[in-house]
């Protein structure tokens, strides 16, 4: 709990002032570069997260990795971090501004897992369906999982929608074993 309270104050703080310098495009895409860097870097996440090496051989770290790559802002805010002693939480950082900059733009980030891949014609449906539902613009991600057996399950904030085969099947199965129709004496 304290992790996101922190990430999510400092996200805050960015995004209210990139917001106000007029480059919260850039810091975003700024953010998800530095995000990804950090989560597909195990070795970065270990030096960065170390709390023997000092503050300003971190800085010069992601002075290297980031500076001809980022925006000023981007990259002094990762300073700041550092400086403050808060840099094991850039990860988190970069999660909640994406969270608060999708709010912002009225993005709604969408999990479909279906049983093989879908057509594109059923995405968007499904896809205009939740638009129309939810008055947001949709941002899908489409995963595969075969175990569904067919139909699909719909992920969203904090509903689930299971139209998967495998929950009939379950639910049928579930049904069977409570035998509602022997006859008890």
């Amino acid at each position: 709990m304290r992790i996101k309270l922190l990430s999510t104050r400092y996200a805050q703080a960015l995004f209210d002032l990139a917001l106000e310098l007029k480059v919260l495009d850039k810091v975003n895409s700024d953010l998800i570069l530095v995000g990804e860097v950090f989560e597909e870097s195990r070795e970065l996440r270990v030096i960065i997260a170390n709390p023997v090496i000092d503050a300003h051989k971190k800085v010069n770290i992601l002075n290297k990795l980031f500076e001809n790559n980022i925006q000023e802002l981007t990259i002094k805010f990762l300073r700041l971090i550092t400086n403050k002693g808060r840099e094991q939480y850039i990860q988190y950082i970069c999660e909640a501004f994406d969270s608060i900059y999708k709010e912002h733009k009225n993005i709604l980030p969408v999990n479909l897992v279906t049983a093989q891949k879908a057509d594109k014609k059923v995405t968007d449906d499904i896809s205009q369906k939740l638009k129309d539902v939810t008055k947001m613009n949709i941002e899908l991600t489409e995963n595969v999982d075969e175990d569904l057996i067919g139909g699909f399950v719909v992920n969203f904030q904090d509903y689930q929608y299971d139209a998967s085969i495998i929950k009939q099947l379950n639910k049928l199965k579930k049904g069977f074993s409570e035998n509602l129709y022997e006859i008890q004496f």
